[in-house]
């Protein structure tokens, strides 16, 4: 019995021996990640990420450049087009001929200096336009230069974009009823730039009219056909602005007084 106890123990004792220990510790050649680790790496990823985003905003941001550059080129390219189609579409302006001779009868117009002068000035002109404002302190000088020589018709071009050219042509013939057509007409001009609706029976009053006559007269329609008579007259001989003048039927190119005087002295020597 003692033989097999002994024996026993010597047998436990060598399977102890072969099986060893259970060791419970991490082998030598694992590693473990730590928190730190494992932080890092998640920056480097959303980096990465980060880097693509930007990639692709950039590629985005060229796509819309070169289409930009493509719209505007297009946009260029279109009006250039309708430049075109409009340079061809516009009516071409009249050629003036200098030359040329109008006949231009005076009518009921009103003629400021000798009647049966020579030299016959036709203006077309407009109240509102700055343009004939300024002519009259030359043409006036020219009359002067020429008092028995030279004579001025006046004719009405009232442009449609002066709202007040049609009132004004308007009072200047009321004003001719008593017979003061000129001095309505350089009070007009003198106030060109402030005219309005109300201005008119103040500058009758100032010329001595008959306030009453002159309104009644303003304010009635008996003067439409004379002033359309006078603008297709203009018409006819190509008028398109104001002032425009003529010397016995002839159209001036310039309207300086020494053009004035140049062009009544060849009359006068013919």
């Amino acid at each position: 019995m003692k033989r097999f106890i002994f024996a026993l123990s010597i047998l436990l004792s060598v399977i102890l021996f072969i099986s060893g220990c259970t060791n419970k510790e991490t082998p030598k050649d694992v590693k473990a990640v730590s928190p730190e680790m494992e932080t890092l790496k998640e920056i480097k990823d959303n980096l990465t990420n980060l880097q693509n985003s930007v990639a692709d905003i950039k590629n985005s941001a060229t796509d819309i450049q070169n289409s930009q550059k493509e719209i505007l080129a297009r946009i260029s390219d279109l009006e250039k087009k309708i430049s075109t189609v409009q340079a061809q579409a516009a009516p071409a302006r009249p050629t003036v001929d200098f030359n040329k001779i109008y006949n231009l009868p005076v009518v009921s117009s009103a003629v400021k200096g000798n009647k049966n002068a020579p030299a016959a000035i036709v203006e077309f002109s407009d109240f509102q336009c700055p343009y004939c404002s300024q002519l009259q302190q030359t043409l006036s000088e020219v009359l002067k230069a020429y008092p028995k020589e030279a004579k001025l018709v006046f004719k009405h071009y009232p442009l449609p974009f002066h709202q007040q050219a049609m009132n004004a042509a308007k009072a200047a013939e009321a004003a001719k009823e008593q017979g003061k057509f000129w001095e309505m007409h350089d009070l007009i001009f003198q106030n060109f730039n402030k005219l309005n609706d109300g201005i008119y029976k103040e500058l009758a009053q100032q010329i001595g009219l008959n306030v009453e006559k002159f309104s009644a007269d303003f304010s009635s329609n008996k003067y439409d056909q004379l002033i359309q008579q006078d603008m297709a007259l203009a018409r006819s001989a190509g008028v398109t602005g104001t002032p425009t003048l003529f010397i016995n039927g002839k159209r001036m190119q310039q309207r300086s007084l020494n053009d004035f005087k140049q062009s009544i002295d060849s009359i006068l020597k013919k």
